[in-house]
């Protein structure tokens, strides 16, 4: 199972958002390529990246600080918000970045198509739900489209890997929506990552008791930010749990 450390981005700052509400953000402090040095000094081999702006507005803006963090550390990095055409794709590969997700644009079909033929495993969607729906544009949009009716969409285009976020848990530290993974789990092939809603050593260990073979790992922001735990302290745990099996 990976763990994905998270840094949202907005206007060159790390910050975190409270389900997703860009007035409701706080601020640290840290310039984000120290922040993923830190990640990666703690052991980190693959570090969740997000451009709150490019998601909301559909321009990418902190490309610079994406550059940034890409020079500063060696660990792979999956980038996501903001990319809505397949040369804002590439260019954000080409650049070393490991991994692109895609949100709002992974609904349309022709995209989502062209996408995947040209990159394959490089790209991975992220379905954004709230009360069952599928959220666009930074979560500020219903897609009019169920969660099971995107999977079936993502089913058919073979996505490789799919990043599964339920908003009401997201930055809240009250535990993920374990019921919603499972449910996606059973609902597709796609390597699943779980997002929203980690919030102690515990969650890690419940994470690392689902045994579908397509549960990839989980991404963690605010417990981490807040000191609930470290990510050395839960990759630890994850050697624990696996060497005891």
């Amino acid at each position: 199972m990976h763990l994905y450390p998270a840094i949202d981005l907005f206007e060159g700052k790390v910050v975190r958002l409270l389900q997703g509400d860009y007035q409701k953000q706080t601020v640290y402090s840290d310039p984000p390529e120290e922040t993923a040095s830190n990640w990666e000094d703690q052991g980190a081999e693959w570090i969740h990246v997000v451009d709150l702006e490019g998601a909301k507005t559909g321009v990418l803006k902190n490309r610079e600080c994406l550059q940034k963090i890409r020079r500063k550390v060696k660990c792979k990095i999956q980038f996501g918000g903001g990319i809505r055409t397949l040369d804002d794709a590439e260019s954000i590969l080409k650049a070393g970045i490991d991994r692109v997700v895609i949100g709002t644009k992974s609904l349309d079909r022709t995209f989502l198509g062209k996408g995947v033929e040209k990159f394959g495993k490089k790209i991975a969607v992220g379905l954004d739900t709230q009360a069952g729906t599928v959220r666009m544009q930074g979560w500020a949009q219903d897609s009019g489209l169920s969660l099971e009716d995107a999977l079936r969409l993502l089913n058919e285009f073979c996505v490789g890997t799919v990043i599964y976020t339920d908003i009401q848990r997201d930055g809240m530290l009250q535990g993920p929506n374990w019921t919603g993974v499972k449910e996606v789990l059973a609902m597709t092939s796609a390597r699943i990552i779980l997002s929203g809603g980690i919030s102690s050593l515990e969650d890690i260990e419940k994470a690392c008791e689902i045994k579908a073979p397509n549960f990839e790992g989980v991404i963690m922001g605010k417990a981490l930010y807040e000191k609930k735990f470290s990510l050395k302290d839960a990759l630890e745990r994850i050697r624990q749990i696996q060497g005891a099996v």
